[in-house]
């Protein structure tokens, strides 16, 4: 497949569904995870779409589970998506780390600082 090919098919996944239809895709997924340890400090949280890095990896798990859906590979979106996301997605450093059973509100939004490299930097 060509880098234009991918990028038109990667374009039409993105407008290939609703906000809705993601929700209950989510909503479906979660209902199916028995992984999820709370006694291994592992966390969820019901407002999971107040988690912005929570959503930002559920979108990119649902593009995937659409491309896996199509063209067979179930397995390996478990492995190689589903497995790596969850690994982030649900230990207590992750988006719902402080959360546990139920939404946390935070105060500020942790963010990694950043600044820009000197003006004579290159790679």
């Amino acid at each position: 497949m060509s880098e234009q090919q991918a990028e038109t098919e990667h374009a039409d996944t993105e407008q290939a569904y609703t906000p809705e239809e993601f929700v209950e895709w989510v909503e479906r997924l979660i209902a199916r995870v028995e992984s999820v340890d709370m006694d291994q400090a592992m966390r969820w949280c019901p407002q999971w779409w107040a988690h912005t890095e929570a959503v930002d990896r559920f979108k990119a798990l649902y593009e995937e589970w659409i491309g896996c859906q199509a063209n067979g590979g179930m397995s390996s979106w478990w492995v190689n998506h589903f497995d790596r996301h969850a690994a982030v997605l649900f230990t207590k450093r992750g988006p719902f780390g402080e959360c546990g059973t139920s939404h946390v509100e935070k105060g500020f939004r942790r963010t990694l600082a950043c600044e820009h490299p000197p003006a004579d930097w290159s790679w």
